[in-house]
């Protein structure tokens, strides 16, 4: 589909290098006519150490506990066992059960993974690429939409 050129460049706002937009993104989605072209930043960037993917300016309104259904959104919670690796649960701050972060309901959606894409100013994607997109990775796939 070459969505994506297959040399590394500066077209994201990273110190790392990542994969401009290419001709082919337009098949994948929702606004062909909205694409970055004219951007320096506009493309690919590949994300391969545990991270939070998070929404930039747009804040968590609601961290439900899976256990107690409390939201904790407000609450001070803590991400730093998650980021330092040390666990993959977090701890409610009502009920105080532990649980595997990901079984938390964030609204809206943040991300926590060891391998992410953060496309740099492109559209939405077309429901039929984001579906191939988790098929071809074989795993559960969160949308997280950031703004800076």
């Amino acid at each position: 589909m070459n969505i994506v050129n297959a040399a590394p460049s500066d077209c994201i706002l990273s110190s790392n290098t990542g994969y401009a937009i290419s001709d082919g993104a337009k098949q994948v989605t929702t606004f062909p006519d909205k694409l970055p072209f004219d951007l320096i930043t506009n493309g690919l960037e590949i994300v391969t150490e545990r991270k939070v993917f998070d929404t930039g300016q747009n804040f968590i309104n609601v961290l439900s506990c899976p256990h107690c259904n409390k939201n904790i959104a407000f609450d001070d919670w803590d991400l730093d066992p998650w980021n330092k690796a040390l666990s993959d649960n977090l701890s409610c701050t009502r009920c105080e059960l532990e649980t595997e972060i990901h079984n938390y309901r964030f609204e809206p959606d943040w991300g926590f993974s060891d391998l992410g894409f953060t496309f740099w100013n492109l559209p939405e994607f077309r429901e039929d690429f984001i579906n191939e997109f988790k098929k071809k990775l074989d795993c559960g796939v969160s949308i997280v939409r950031q703004h800076i």
